[in-house]
């Protein structure tokens, strides 16, 4: 008996109770195949026993009172054979059988049940006393056409489907974003769940690899099932969608609670917002009834019909915003860039993925096309994924600026859509620029053509003339793009517009990006990683005031990407600076909020030549806490920042002694940097040995003074190089001067890192 059949009691998709007249499957639950007419078609000659689905009338049977008559002719009913405990067909008009569907799922008669033996082949049906094993269990399936079920993933709001391929031999089952085709159909029989592409194969799991597949429905023992939790379940695994981007595989792990193991059904989300009255904006972040009536809202709409209109029309006009309905559609060739993709090594930091701008909006409702050529292969093509609208935070209940606040805007505003050779219809319920996304793969460059889309205000540093830009600003799209050679800003048009000389901007922009890569040990020796920092305004954040990720968001309520200041701003250098973290290797062993501002302090200095340390007098505050016995563990953000400038300005290199420990890091081997990652000692040892080969002196002494174990390893391995022990104390009391930025908030100083930031 298989092991995984045993961690099933139930399933939601039986139907308890058949009407009468009612055509169905009666499904053993032990083998997930149907009582049938296997051979033979009359009484004489009949041989009733199991069969694997076949859709065939053999396999159907109508409920009349008490009575199982055959589908296949119901003139014959379901009767046991008399003088032995085996069943067949006998005549509907003189039968005395009288069957009972108990509460207990079996299909009983008199003190009998009907059984599947446990011997293989397990194609046999007979009569034998009641009991409570899985063998004597039905699922009663009815005949009559269904919709297919479609099942999202409440951690990406995208369907489970088979991705490419049609058989099992070729089938990658993942995920794909919903609209509603037959790649994300399944049709739930019995235990088991039928792709709505071909029902002759179903989901599938394979236990050694805990990968899942499509397989065989006449030969499949997967049965799944629902649990309280929301999560679906084959054997004692969770479906679950790994958190790794680009979030389009599925596999089976342990269950647990979080969201990327839970699922809805299509079919419950429909009921959520029926009989709702439009969401009112802003409503509070405890309304999560609005909330889950807003989510249910987006899906409903992505699945439905694109000749119908939205069964939902959303709130554009409180953002993203709105395009007029007179303003001219156009249709524009696109040349998608796919020659180069990825990273050529592991940078070991957060690297830009690989986005392609265009200067095309797409207006909340409207149906665009975006035709690939057929020559395009399926693989290729999915390698293509279109979003609609840059900004892809996704806030939920938990989000910390809805917590207690306001949802200000829709809780998800962008969407991305998958696309095939041939022609792509896609509409967006929101509106947004038009970006396309690409995944590794095949390498090539492709044309393809874009309708029914406005032109959108775009700007490129070092191209776009000022008298140019007094036009361009102009057009009717409510979110501008501005790009230079190094990154690209999101913000809003009317922001945009009051742009008379954008070149400042983004020269701006330009200028910091540069510094921060400095800072990070890039130059001409060594290229930054290929690709743009994408930094957006949005009305709603999901955490802080900005954070970084990709792409960088910024809360415009408090920070307008469009405002010359704002490159010069320390939010700006703070987000960029997470992006550039070398967190599990060296960066979150001393602290992610004080680590990430070296990048902050070393543009300010660069700029301004100030040092918020100095400002708010922290060198001598955390020196003095250090003299009263602080140690480095005890300390805060601003306390531990201080220990690692201190050593900055103690010698000649300066910063070049973080440039050389960032080049170091990204220099190892994958298996130096794995063995980094598994003990915090690894990475407070690997810096001390760096920073004290850089400046030459042992720094054992600092690292006491400030209470930072060293093991003994890295000491012996820095003794035996001869250097110099450099003071306890380096102490840096410099006066401070006064600063030329705005001041440094708190808010500002302890924004978050998000490392995973729920996203669309």
């Amino acid at each position: 008996m298989p092991n995984h059949i045993l961690f099933f009691p139930f399933n939601p998709t039986i139907t308890y109770g058949v009407k009468d007249g009612e055509t169905v499957y009666l499904v053993n639950q032990s083998t997930n195949t149907c009582l049938a007419v296997t051979s033979g078609s009359s009484p004489d000659d009949a041989v009733v026993g199991m069969a694997p689905y076949d859709g065939s009338q053999g396999q159907q049977w109508i409920r009349s009172g008490d009575q199982w008559l055959w589908g296949g002719n119901s003139s014959y009913c379901l009767e046991p054979i008399s003088g032995t405990n085996n069943v067949g067909l006998g005549n509907t008009s003189n039968s005395s059988a009288s069957w009972v569907y108990d509460e207990s799922e079996r299909i009983v008669l008199g003190s009998d049940a009907l059984d599947v033996p446990w011997t293989e082949p397990r194609t046999q049906v007979i009569l034998y006393p009641m009991h409570d094993a899985l063998n004597q269990k039905w699922w009663i399936e009815s005949v009559e056409t269904k919709e297919p079920e479609y099942l999202i993933s409440q951690s990406t709001t995208t369907c489970l489907a088979v991705r490419s391929g049609s058989v099992p031999s070729d089938a990658e089952v993942g995920l794909l974003n919903c609209s509603g085709s037959k790649e994300e159909g399944w049709f739930p029989f019995g235990g088991s769940w039928q792709w709505a592409g071909n029902r002759s194969y179903c989901l599938g799991a394979d236990y050694s690899t805990r990968d899942v597949k499509l397989e065989d429905s006449s030969n499949s023992t997967a049965i799944w099932t629902w649990d309280e939790a929301e999560r679906f379940r084959i054997g004692s695994y969770a479906l679950d969608v790994p958190w790794e981007e680009p979030r389009t595989k599925v596999w089976l792990y342990s269950p647990h609670n979080g969201l990327n193991q839970k699922w809805w059904k299509f079919s419950d989300l429909k009921t959520i917002p029926e009989g709702a009255p439009p969401a009112v904006y802003p409503f509070p972040g405890s309304d999560e009834t609005t909330y889950k009536q807003e989510i249910a809202r987006g899906i409903i709409n992505d699945m439905s019909s694109k000749s119908d209109p939205l069964p939902y029309p959303r709130d554009v006009a409180t953002f993203p915003g709105t395009v007029d309905a007179s303003t001219p559609r156009v249709t524009k060739k696109v040349t998608l860039d796919l020659s180069v993709l990825g990273q050529d090594r592991d940078f070991r930091m957060r690297v830009p993925w690989d986005w392609q701008l265009t200067d095309l909006y797409l207006a909340a409702g409207d149906v665009c096309q975006v035709i690939l050529p057929e020559t395009l292969s399926e693989a290729q093509a999915l390698q293509i994924t279109v979003r609609i609208g840059a900004q892809t935070d996704w806030i939920q209940p938990k989000s910390s600026n809805v917590i207690n606040l306001h949802y200000r805007r829709m809780p998800i505003v962008s969407e991305a859509f998958d696309v095939k050779p041939g022609v792509n219809e896609i509409r967006s319920q929101y509106g947004g620029n038009i970006i396309f996304m690409f995944s590794e793969g095949e390498h090539f460059t492709v044309d393809v053509d874009v309708t029914n889309v406005v032109e959108a205000p775009y700007y490129r540093y070092g191209q776009t003339s000022n008298a140019e830009w007094e036009t361009i600003k102009m057009r009717d799209a409510p979110q501008t793009i501005m790009e230079s050679d190094k990154c690209v800003v999101v913000v809003a048009t009317e922001d945009a517009r009051k742009l008379t000389n954008p070149d400042e901007l983004m020269s701006r922009y330009e200028e910091i990006m540069g510094m921060v890569n400095y800072a990070a040990g890039f130059d001409e020796s060594e290229d930054p990683p290929r690709g743009k920092q994408w930094l957006v305004n949005d009305a709603l954040i999901s955490v802080g005031s900005a954070h970084s990720g990709f792409p960088l968001m910024f809360w415009r309520v408090y920070y307008n990407m469009a405002d010359n200041n704002t490159p010069y701003e320390w939010v700006s250098w703070h987000e960029l600076g997470h992006n550039y973290q070398q967190g599990p290797y060296w960066s979150y062993a001393y602290g992610s909020e004080s680590t990430v501002n070296l990048f902050s302090l070393y543009i300010q200095e660069q700029l301004f030549d100030s040092d918020s340390l100095e400002e708010q007098n922290s060198y001598v505050t955390a020196a003095d806490k250090v003299d009263n016995g602080m140690t480095f563990d005890e300390g805060d953000v601003w306390d531990r920042l201080v220990f690692l400038m201190e050593i900055k300005h103690a010698f000649p290199l300066g910063w070049e002694i973080f440039r050389q420990l960032y080049r170091t890091t990204r220099a190892l081997s994958d298996d130096e940097a794995k063995y980094l990652t598994q003990y915090h000692q690894r990475q407070i040892d690997h810096v001390y040995k760096n920073l004290s080969k850089s400046v030459g002196y042992d720094l054992v002494l600092t690292y006491e003074r400030w209470g930072l174990s060293l093991s003994q390893e890295a000491k012996d391995e820095i003794e035996q190089l001869g250097l110099e022990k450099a003071p306890g104390d380096l102490s840096h009391r410099a006066a401070g001067k006064p600063s030329q930025v705005t001041d440094v908030s708190d808010a500002q100083m302890y924004t978050p890192c998000v490392i995973l930031q729920m996203k669309v």
